[in-house]
């Protein structure tokens, strides 16, 4: 049996946006870099019966998540970028019953996310660039 459950977290405590400016021709531009953990859970195997051992797991799975906002003078260009298996684990049981265990897996292995935001963040930049120059000439 197979169970999925997600859970969409705001940002990692210990993270704050990450900010860049970049120069262009059509003017600069304020970029602002926002991360979101997305956590999915998977509950796998099942319980024995009485007297038989179980083969429950939770399986668990976090990927990153980056809200782009740029401020252009002629507007704001935004964009969502996802990084898939930043952190991966399991831990033998429910899921329930092992919500703060996973928790605590999860905020260790998510704990300094700042590098991954800053990769995301430069594989943008020539997508982020190609909009900006598609803004000043005027083309979709």
């Amino acid at each position: 049996m197979i169970l999925v459950l997600g859970l969409l977290f705001a940002a990692p405590p210990s993270e704050i946006p990450h900010r860049v400016r970049i120069d262009h021709p059509a003017g600069p531009v304020h970029a602002e870099y926002r991360p979101r953990l997305d956590i999915r859970q998977t509950q796998l195997g099942v319980a024995g019966p009485g007297g038989r051992s179980s083969t429950l797991r939770c399986r668990w799975q976090v990927d990153l998540m980056v809200d782009r906002r740029a401020q252009h003078a002629s507007g704001t260009l935004q964009r969502a970028l996802r990084k898939d298996a930043i952190a991966a684990g399991s831990r033998p049981g429910w899921c329930t019953a092992n919500r703060a265990a996973i928790t605590k897996d999860i905020a260790s292995a998510t704990r300094d996310m700042r590098g991954a935001v800053e990769a995301l963040a430069g594989q943008d930049d020539r997508v982020l660039r190609a909009e900006l120059d598609q803004i000043g000439t005027g083309t979709s």
